[in-house]
């Protein structure tokens, strides 16, 4: 008896270590770019500063909510390397591999109206540039509020089904 007890609790401490081994794998790094924003509503009125805190909020509240969550770990571009020019993949390719990230995020913003605004945003694959996640979403309004909600939403997509390597 007592050695079939000995044997059931050696059997599960080594079950129970090779589940440790595989159940906590280290988060991917994903790098998060800044997004890109155009307005084609047509307003008179200028929200260039509106609109550009608007989008570096978005970048910093989704870093912070996915770093929270413990979804990925964000990693940032190195402090020398100089922007890449519009459309140059490769250079964002190399900068994510720089910066020692698995995959890649970002986005744009286009304002429709006053009361319509659209957002796509993409995951790229660090090592091949593959595209792994895509989300398009429209949201009402132009206001703080209403970009806080949009970011929200985006970050339950990634959260409900996270982008993986290719």
């Amino acid at each position: 008896m007592r050695t079939l007890r000995k044997t059931a609790i050696a059997g599960l401490f080594v079950g129970l270590t090779a589940l440790s081994g595989t159940a906590y794998a280290e988060p991917l790094k994903i790098l998060l770019l800044p997004f890109s924003f155009f307005d084609t509503s047509g307003e008179p009125r200028d929200q260039s500063a509106d609109h550009a805190r608007r989008l570096a909020a978005i970048t910093s509240d989704l870093a912070a909510k996915i770093e929270a969550q413990g979804l990925f770990e964000v990693v940032v571009a190195p402090a020398d390397a100089p922007p890449c020019p519009a459309g140059d993949n490769d250079c964002v390719l190399g900068l994510a591999r720089r910066a020692g990230a698995d995959l890649i995020l970002t986005g744009a913003v286009q304002k429709v109206s006053t009361m319509a605004t659209q957002l796509w945003v993409g995951a790229f694959d660090a090592g091949n540039g593959k595209r792994v996640f895509y989300n398009q979403l429209s949201f009402r309004g132009d206001t703080d509020q209403s970009w806080q909600r949009a970011t929200a939403f985006l970050f339950d997509q990634l959260a409900a089904d996270p982008p993986k390597k290719s």
